[in-house]
């Protein structure tokens, strides 16, 4: 190969990856979410989890909370034949509802920035939790399992706590 050769190939893959860097980093920024009205109050609060790339038995799973329910709902990616979505759903008291909404204090709000780095890029689990408020905005957080947000870890325990009281626990085959 003469020297020109390797010179543009060298030049095509440099290029490459430049593009490849401002493309992610222009793709990971977004516009802050909108804050609800003064007057706007909780009305739903979802959490979840997922992996990126998987094979097989691959679960996203999602916990929704209102004022008088929680719904947990474990669904297949993929072999969605072999593995059906699992849905339970369970009433929840109102000192339930209003202990999570206790646990939503100012701190919290502040946490709820969108993504945190880049979540599920190097194919790890990913966390996320969305408030949905009355006047139809929503704030959202997602990260990769394990670096969420210090901010929101007790509206995540209240969450926690209210599934492990009110979700029945699964069976285990002996």
């Amino acid at each position: 190969m003469n020297s020109l050769a390797i010179l543009l190939r060298g030049r095509f893959w440099t290029s490459l990856f430049v593009v490849g860097l401002t493309t992610g980093g222009v793709l990971a920024q977004q516009a802050p979410a909108a804050n609800p009205s003064p007057n706007a109050y909780i009305v739903r609060i979802r959490t979840g989890s997922y992996a990126g790339t998987c094979v097989d038995y691959c679960v996203h799973e999602e916990t929704t909370i209102k004022p008088r329910s929680i719904v947990a709902v474990s669904r297949s990616i993929s072999e969605k034949r072999k593995y059906p979505d699992v849905k339970l759903k369970r009433k929840i008291t109102k000192e339930d509802w209003e202990g999570l909404l206790h646990s939503v204090d100012a701190k919290v709000l502040d946490a709820f920035i969108g993504r945190i780095g880049c979540p599920g890029c190097a194919d790890e689990l990913v966390g996320w939790v969305e408030l949905q408020f009355s006047d139809g905005t929503m704030k959202s957080v997602s990260y990769n399992e394990g670096d969420g947000p210090p901010g929101i870890a007790p509206l995540l325990q209240q969450i926690k706590t209210i599934g492990e009281a009110r979700l029945p626990k699964p069976k285990l085959n002996p």
